[in-house]
């Protein structure tokens, strides 16, 4: 991306009222990605050049050697909402869609109901079993937070990893230690 591109991004995008938050919250990025694309330093994917133009309702062309006749739209404006069938609405939906199939396609927490119950009832594990309770809301986690690191820094997996090394090893005082996980591993921006 050249730095005029930048530039203009920049400028398009204050232009429109919006912080780089915001504009990272609209697109489904980090605000990091939004910065990076603002010095130039990596270019938006095909996807996000396509909703950045919808957003700020220029072509792609406009978008991208510039000449934009873009009319800012305030923030908030309930005379200028995105248009009908707009990017942003069909993306809205198919998330919304996804994530209504996801939550009802696979009954997590009855199987993990099931397993604790066969845990106890078979090998007499009650006591540890009742941690496979902690996975649920694990499993419910967007993909985008699943990475092996980004689960280390989850307050869920970490209360269940000191659980771990407190019931099983006796590990109880040293293994606070792993709560210091969560600041840590959350401080550092993964994509």
């Amino acid at each position: 991306m050249t730095l005029e591109t930048a530039n203009r991004l920049v400028q398009l995008r204050k232009d429109h009222g919006l912080s780089q938050e915001e504009l990272a919250e609209r697109l489904g990025v980090s605000r990091q990605a939004v910065s990076k694309w603002e010095r130039a330093e990596s270019s938006p994917d095909t996807d996000n050049l396509i909703a950045l133009a919808s957003l700020y309702r220029i072509s792609l062309d406009e978008l991208i050697r510039g000449t934009s006749t873009a009319t800012p739209v305030e923030p908030g404006d309930p005379d200028n909402p995105l248009p009908e069938g707009s990017y942003f609405e069909h993306k809205a939906q198919e998330a919304e869609r996804a994530r209504e199939h996801r939550h009802h396609a696979f009954p997590y927490p009855v199987l993990v109901a099931i397993a604790y119950i066969v845990l106890g009832a078979c090998f007499n594990l009650w006591h540890p079993g009742w941690l496979l309770f902690l996975t649920i809301p694990l499993y419910y986690l967007p993909a985008s937070h699943r990475s092996p690191l980004r689960l280390l820094g989850n307050p869920v997996m970490v209360t269940i990893i000191y659980l771990l090394l407190g019931f099983w090893c006796g590990l109880w005082h040293p293994g606070w230690v792993v709560f210091l996980l969560i600041p840590v591993l959350n401080a550092i921006p993964f994509k």
